[in-house]
Order: structure tokens, then C-alpha cells, then sequence
């Protein structure tokens, strides 16, 4: 039998803790030896948290063991594969479907019987506790230093640690200053970046930091950015930089200069257009070519270190593509205008047949009762008739008013194009070869697909080191 092993730490306190990649593997081996199994190969992932899969031998060894490579898998603990209940139990029905047996040396378990696994899923349960523990305590943590000042986790740009207390560069201080400096002569962060040859989210994080001002704020919960609004000021205890004014200053700068952008190049499809892979929505760019500004959405790492895939959408022709499916999108299915005529002259025989029941009544060839009971179905007839009528009317009135957008958009300004399209479109979902459109209301999604690219106002997006596609 054909074993592989998989290890894994994901901090130097479990190699404090004796739980070394190293040791590990020494007492894995020796297990394998003691069951007569044969050694295929050894999965090592160092430094990679078990929260989630997106570790690298990891998911080699999920690829090798759908190939069916190896038998069975030895791990020292099970918290060692994964320590989320529905990664592991993902992993499990691979394991199955694929025929491979798991054993964890350290928790006796038998995956091939029923108790066993149940025995397995508890116990995940709890490593799983046991991390959302450690996270709930390192939050705590970190706003305990917060409130009194202490930094934590990676020091700014300008500072570094010495000891306990956090000291200024004087080098990297004096390019702090140099920007704030050109921050207030009205320059913009890509402006002061390309003056000063530095990365443009190096200058935004410099900017939008009260760290350089002697306080601290939590910008961030987990992976999604805090409004600047609702940021809580502490303290620090660190020496500043610059002062609070001048950040203040700055800090009302970029405000008016985000305005000033917005009015000028309001952008019809802001975070609108989502990218599924990168997990965050396309960043909204401004082009000048042949004095022409071209408007385009391209995939840009939200954070310094982030992941993006460089897929572009050009608004041009998005646009044009969303304009034309306004005809197909509020095409209402009208009664035709004969229908409108059959109406008229179903009404005149139902007020016919009333003139002969009152006929009949009235010479006696028909009891008053049966007359009034035939009457009173027929005005129902007669009045359900009236009512259809008049919603069609209603209809045409709505076809009218919502077909006239067409004729308005064109003369429409940006801003207004933008709240169209906000009202309209509630997710646009771009793969790289295609664009999906989720309307808004009960409209059904919409997908722009691949064809061939045309010249120019092509709707396209693709990797940045690849071309691109027309969508």
C-alpha cells in the first residue's frame, strides 16, 4: 500500500511547542514502517494557516490523490489537513469517491466506518472552536494595545521598531514629509507618485495614515476596509512626523479632489462590475489617447500585496452593449389593437342579450328571477371586459414613458447615465471570457459572450499578458 504524508505549521510557537515540520515527518515515517506501507511522497506546507485550502502542497496532494497516486494519507493531527468543519468534510468525500483511506496517528480514526466518522467531524468541530477562539483573543489583543497606544503587527513606512519603542527613520521621514508636502500643493496620489518615482498605494497609505500624525485607528476588520468616517482615534506613543493640522489639511484635500474627479469623470459602472476570482470589484480608470479620454474598469490589487488578475472592461462599448438590450429588456408582449375592437363588440352583444332577457320578461315567457340572476352574469361579463381594456391602456402608457429613455439617454449627463445603470444592473460578473449581467427586479441575467474583436469599442477583458476578448 502506497501511503503519503502531508505536514503542516502555520506559526514558530508550534515548532516551540515541538510540533516542527521536522518532527513530524520522523514520527509519520516511522509509522508508515511499522505498517509495512510503502513511502510515496511527503506534502509540506510551512507557514500556512489550516483556516482555509489555499496552501500549495496542499492542493498538490489533492491533485495527485484524484489521480489515485497513493492510498492512503497519514497525517500527526487532524488539525494539521484543515481546521474548517467544510473544507474537511470536502476533503473527506474527495478521499472517498477517489478511494483513499485517512489516518490521523496521534486520534485513532478509521474512516471506513460510520462511528469513525462521526468521531472525526466532532473533532474538527473543535479545532475549529479552537481557532475562532484564538482569532476572538488576538482581536481583543490587539484593541487592549490599541487603546494604550502600542503598535501592532507591521510598522509604516518612516518608522521601525527599536526594542519595545518604535523610533523615526530619519530617511524614510523625510520622504513623508516631501509628500505631504506636494499633498498640499493640490497634487494627486498618482501625481505625487509619479514626482517622486514611489508606488502609488505607498503614497495612499502614507496619506490616508494618522499613524504619521502620533495616532492610530483600526482601518481594517479582517479582509474588508473601516470607512474613514467611523475610524476610532487612539493616541500613540510614538513621535509624529507631521502634525494633525497638516493631516487634517491633507485629509480635506483628497476629499475635494475625489469630488472634483467624480464630477469630471463620473464613472456609469462603479463597483458594479465584479471579478470572481480576485474576490473584489474592478477599480475604475480614465485613459487620454488622441486627446480622447477612454473610461476603462480594470482588476487592481486592493492592498498592498494583494491579488489581481489584470482583466480589463473598456465602458465604451459595456455600454453600447447594455443600450442596445433596452429594446429587448423593456419589450412589453401588447394585445394587438383588434383585440381592442373584439372588446368593443363583445360588450355590444352582452348589452343585446340584456335588451332580450328584459324583452322576454316583459312578455312573460321567462320568470323575473331567472331574468335578473342571467342579467347580473352577464354585467360581470361586461365589466371584466371594461377592466381588461382599460389595463391595456395602462400598458401602452408604460411602453411609451419607458421606451422614451432611449431618446433621453443620449443627452443624458455621466452622473445620470450612473443611476440608470445603478437602478437597472445589480451585479456585473466579469470571467475573463465573459461578462454576466444580473438585472435588477425580475429581469433575467444577461451574458455578453466571447466573439471576435473588432477594431475599436471592442467590450473586452482578459489577463494583462495575454489578448484580449471581445465580449
Amino acid at each position: 500500500m502506497k501511503a503519503a504524508i502531508y505536514t503542516r505549521v502555520s506559526t514558530n510557537d508550534q515548532v516551540m511547542r515541538g510540533e516542527s515540520l521536522d518532527m513530524q515527518k520522523e514520527r509519520l515515517v516511522a509509522y508508515i514502517k511499522s505498517q509495512g506501507w510503502e513511502l510515496y511522497k511527503i506534502y509540506e506546507d510551512g507557514g500556512y494557516s489550516g483556516k482555509d485550502t489555499n496552501r500549495p502542497a496542499f492542493q498538490e496532494l489533492m491533485n495527485d490523490a484524484g489521480r489515485r497516486l497513493f492510498d492512503v494519507l497519514i497525517v500527526y493531527k487532524l488539525d494539521r489537513l484543515s481546521r474548517s468543519i467544510l473544507d474537511f468534510h470536502k476533503t473527506m468525500e474527495f478521499f472517498n469517491k477517489n478511494k483513499v483511506s485517512f489516518v490521523s496517528i496521534t486520534q485513532q480514526f478509521d474512516t471506513t466506518t460510520s462511528m469513525g466518522r462521526l468521531m472525526l467531524a466532532i473533532l474538527v468541530d473543535f479545532a475549529n472552536f479552537e481557532r475562532e477562539i484564538d482569532v476572538d483573543r488576538s482581536v481583543d489583543s490587539y484593541m487592549q494595545r490599541l487603546s494604550n497606544g502600542v503598535p501592532s503587527g507591521r510598522i509604516p513606512f518612516g518608522y521601525k521598531r527599536n526594542g519595545k519603542e518604535v523610533v523615526i527613520v530619519p530617511d524614510e521621514a523625510e520622504v513623508v514629509k516631501q509628500i505631504y508636502s506636494y499633498a498640499l500643493r493640490g497634487l494627486s496620489m498618482s501625481e505625487i507618485a509619479k514626482t517622486m518615482v514611489l508606488d502609488k498605494y505607498l503614497v495612499r497609505n502614507i496619506l490616508t495614515n494618522p499613524f504619521y500624525a502620533g495616532y492610530m485607528a483600526r482601518r481594517a476588520n479582517g479582509k474588508h476596509r473601516i470607512p474613514e468616517e467611523q475610524w476610532k482615534w487612539h493616541k500613540g506613543k510614538q513621535k509624529p512626523i507631521i502634525t494633525l493640522e497638516t493631516y487634517q489639511e491633507v485629509k480635506n484635500l483628497r476629499k475635494k479632489n475625489i469630488k472634483r474627479a467624480k464630477s469630471k469623470h463620473h464613472s456609469l459602472f462603479s463597483k458594479l462590475i465584479y471579478c470572481p476570482y480576485c474576490k473584489h470589484n474592478l477599480t475604475f480608470h480614465t485613459k487620454k489617447r488622441n486627446n480622447k479620454i477612454a473610461y476603462l474598469y480594470r482588476c487592481d490589487p486592493i492592498r498592498i500585496g494583494g491579488i489581481s488578475c489584470k482583466q480589463v472592461v473598456r465602458e465604451e462599448g459595456l455600454e453600447r452593449r447594455l443600450y442596445e438590450k433596452l429594446d429587448e429588456l423593456f419589450t412589453l408582449h401588447l394585445p394587438e389593437q383588434d383585440r381592442e375592437k373584439n372588446a368593443e363588440k363583445r360588450i355590444s352583444l352582452i348589452d343585446r342579450k340584456i335588451q332580450k332577457l328584459v324583452k322576454l320578461a316583459q312578455d312573460e315567457d321567462i320568470t323575473l328571477r331567472e331574468v335578473e340572476k342571467q342579467i347580473r352574469v352577464l354585467k360581470e361579463q361586461r365589466a371584466k371586459i371594461l377592466s381588461q381594456t382599460i389595463v391595456e391602456v395602462d400598458y401602452n402608457v408604460i411602453a411609451k414613458k419607458i421606451k422614451s429613455i432611449k431618446k433621453v439617454y443620449p443627452f443624458m449627463s455621466r452622473e445620470e447615465k450612473s443611476q440608470l445603470w445603478h437602478l437597472l444592473v445589480k451585479r456585473i460578473t466579469s470571467d475573463h471570457k465573459r461578462l454576466i449581467v444580473e438585472w435588477n427586479g425580475r429581469f433575467q441575467p444577461y451574458a455578453i459572450l466571447q466573439g471576435k474583436l473588432p477594431k475599436r469599442g471592442a467590450v473586452w477583458c482578459g489577463r494583462g499578458d495575454s489578448n484580449p476578448h471581445e465580449l
